[in-house]
């Protein structure tokens, strides 16, 4: 279960991110790319199936910002799931 909402995550975090980068270049980003801006590719593939998978390619700052993104979004899903959590002295 756990797995799964954690892939889940990732998938909308990955999906989040594909809409932000998809906005149009500035004029200036005709100069060849710098070492920072080129792409780094990966490949995930899903538990149980032969077919199943995706490639998802961003840049360093953009795979950095995907995992904050991840990251924060899991500590406020702990946070929710603890505040919703019955107490332990049953109040």
């Amino acid at each position: 279960m756990k797995k799964s909402a954690l892939l889940g995550m990732f998938s909308l975090a990955v999906v989040s991110a594909a809409a932000v980068t998809a906005t149009p270049p500035p004029a200036a980003s005709a100069a060849p790319k710098a070492k920072a801006e080129r792409q780094i590719c990966r490949t995930y593939r899903e538990n149980g199936s032969r077919l199943g998978g995706y490639r998802a390619c961003h840049t360093a700052a953009e795979w950095a910002e995907l995992r904050r993104q991840m990251i924060a979004n899991l500590d406020r899903m702990q946070t929710r799931q603890a505040m919703n959590s019955p107490s332990p002295n049953g109040q």
